[in-house]
């Protein structure tokens, strides 16, 4: 990949990735961290990426950023909890709808998450997803379907929502 391809793909898939990024953490500063750590991975590998190929490139390498700093979070708050106010976990959004299901997307697991959150928001093809994250087709079409059940589910929870038998 030249510079200049390098800086046209930049261009092209920097609202895309932020997006994901932001959807995924809940923090705009810390999705743009991620971002820009993911362009700074492509500038290192660029003659090892194909231009067309650079943003799914880029995607998994925020995916696994993301996961990594996810359980690096969990593995702190299950260390010290009394260490860290509550002000720390909490989100900060003006809006009621935003701010429930971002909460009832984080109790999802984490490969749950990413992989509701490529497919509903950023539309990418099962097997797209299936190549950003190692699995096979079934087991992305199976995750999505759990994902979606679950979020649900957490979603009603949060708001106090009898779910009504059909």
């Amino acid at each position: 990949m030249s510079e200049q391809e390098y800086t046209q793909t930049v261009q092209q898939c920097r609202e895309a990735l932020y997006r994901f990024a932001v959807r995924y953490t809940a923090d705009g500063d810390g999705a743009w961290d991620t971002v820009q750590d993911a362009f700074v991975a492509l500038w290192t590998h660029r003659s090892e990426v194909e231009a067309d190929k650079a943003k799914g490139w880029m995607i998994r390498v925020m995916y696994r950023q993301l996961v990594d700093q996810h359980r690096r979070e969990q593995r702190f708050r299950n260390i010290a909890p009394e260490l860290v106010g509550e002000e720390w976990y909490s989100q900060h959004d003006n809006f009621e709808l935003h701010d429930a299901m971002q909460k009832a997307l984080n109790q999802l697991p984490e490969q749950h998450r990413a992989i509701l959150l490529m497919k509903d928001l950023e539309g990418y093809q099962y097997q797209e997803i299936a190549q950003l994250t190692g699995l096979d087709v079934p087991q992305v079409t199976g995750i999505l379907y759990r994902a979606r059940i679950n979020l649900k589910k957490a979603y009603l929870k949060l708001n106090n929502i009898k779910q009504h038998a059909l």
